[in-house]
């Protein structure tokens, strides 16, 4: 429709029947109106920011028409224009027209079978203001019914698009026999909207590509990792209650699934005692595209130094200098601890995944902590990768925005899944059900081992401590 309304008052010189239709002057600016309600109504879509970038200039190039049309004035300006501006107009209409096109959101086509439930709950957490962060009002979001047979999977949301963007992933998993939890806040996100906030994008893809190189952007992912790591403490105590828990204060197992800096936080706390002790029934942990920001460690300021005698004028140049030094953003280093380093006792597994970029050798830098952990870390650890998997692939993105997957790709000349949400479901899903076949209780405990399912991707996996391994 906005390319319709753009393009008719273009054809005007050139279809005699349009001249007498001065109403036409009113589609471009009606055109304007709907691209800009796309962005509240359906979230930030980069996609529509070329159309709406036309439709602006396009409206200011037709203020004269329309201001004649307001006071009832004839206006035949359009004759006056010449056959070359008006093919080069068409040409940028086409040209900003592509993406609106090339990337429109799909309709994802779900397997045979429905969720069986979808409930939220609300809670408050009242006590985070006391550590100086304001109140929270959380909504739990839980797919499934809550049964002690059934395993759970709580998901910390990513930081970009919160739950709304892992809503296919958790219905997924609820299909493969798994309860599903995850959260929101009531006070920052609309589920319903799905929305992508540009200024929150533009902070994340900071940390996203600076993080592992600058402090500034490292300081923004350890905040966030900080704030990911209240929610979970608070919601984790607060489960058995929220989930209606009937027994004896014990959930069935439980596996902890996060995203970014939740995931960051989560393999963290799969090396803590005092955490393990805690939630008994935890299986493991699956860090989703994390890159533990915590585990780099930002450069010293430079320290003027002046040689032994060096006189005056040196030592005022040696300053200037440290000065000019200190004025450049400072880096970080990988040298800051890592999940599980030193541990003397048996912690979580630990299931990483990662982009298929992270396969590349170029594309390694921001994993460089994860394959760390892997490969010189004591705990059990796995990584696993689907080659042709963007870094925002395992969300609900490649249907929703899939633009994002065409900026953010995987492995370079990797083939992309075709059914992308259903193959990070079942890695996911795969991990917990290995995790469940190498309890000792799960028999005592009656919980039914949800059945492992074919990954459609090229998986690429390796793991230390975990036998028998697979997904």
């Amino acid at each position: 429709m906005v390319v319709l309304f753009l393009a008719l008052p273009l054809f005007r010189p050139f279809v005699k029947i349009l001249w007498p239709l001065d109403g036409l002057v009113w589609l471009p600016l009606i055109a304007l109106g709907i691209t800009i309600g796309i962005f509240p109504a359906y979230g930030f879509r980069p996609e529509c920011l070329p159309i709406l970038v036309f439709a602006f200039v396009y409206n200011l190039a037709n203020l004269s028409p329309l201001f004649s049309s307001i006071a009832s004035r004839p206006n035949d300006s359009f004759r006056d224009r010449g056959p070359l501006s008006i093919v080069c107009a068409f040409i940028l209409l086409g040209a900003a027209a592509v993406p609106l096109f090339a990337f429109p959101s799909r309709v994802y086509e779900k397997p045979e079978g429905e969720v069986e439930s979808i409930k939220e709950l609300t809670v408050s957490n009242r006590m985070v203001n006391i550590i100086g962060m304001p109140f929270r009002n959380y909504s739990l979001r839980i797919y499934g019914p809550v049964q002690k047979n059934r395993p759970i999977i709580f998901i910390v949301p990513p930081e970009l698009g919160s739950a709304a963007s892992v809503d296919m992933v958790c219905s997924e998993l609820c299909k493969k026999n798994f309860t599903v939890v995850t959260y929101f806040y009531e006070d920052v996100y609309s589920f319903r909207k799905q929305s992508v906030f540009p200024i929150k994008l533009l902070r994340d893809w900071r940390v996203y590509k600076q993080a592992a190189s600058f402090a500034s952007a490292n300081e923004q992912g350890k905040a966030l990792e900080t704030e990911r790591r209240t929610d979970i403490e608070f919601l984790l105590a607060q489960l058995p209650a929220l989930l209606d828990d009937t027994g004896k204060g014990k959930l069935p197992p439980l596996l902890l699934a996060g995203y970014g800096a939740g995931g960051s936080v989560l393999a963290y706390m799969a090396g803590e005692r005092d955490f393990i002790s805690q939630y008994n029934n935890v299986l493991g942990i699956a860090a989703i595209e994390c890159r533990l920001w915590s585990s780099y460690v930002s450069e010293s300021p430079a320290v003027p130094y002046v040689p032994a005698g060096g006189g005056v004028i040196l030592r005022q140049w040696v300053n200037i200098e440290s000065r000019f030094v200190n004025l450049l953003p400072r880096r970080v280093s990988r040298s800051g601890p890592l999940p599980g380093a030193g541990i003397t006792f048996r912690g979580l597994p630990v299931l990483y995944l990662v982009s298929g970029r992270a396969l590349d050798t170029k594309g390694q830098k921001p994993y460089q902590a994860v394959f760390d952990s892997m490969r010189s870390g004591l705990g059990r650890v796995a990584i696993a990768a689907i080659q042709g998997a963007g870094s925002l692939d395992y969300q609900d993105f490649p249907f929703t925005h899939p633009i994002y997957s065409f900026l953010l790709p995987g492995k370079k000349g990797a083939e992309k899944s075709e059914d992308p949400i259903g193959d990070t479901a079942s890695v996911i899903g795969n991990f917990a059900s290995y995790l469940l076949e190498q309890a000792e209780d799960v028999e005592e405990m009656g919980v039914s081992v949800p059945p492992r399912y074919t990954i459609n991707g090229s998986l690429y996996v390796e793991s230390k401590g975990l036998p028998g391994f697979r997904l």
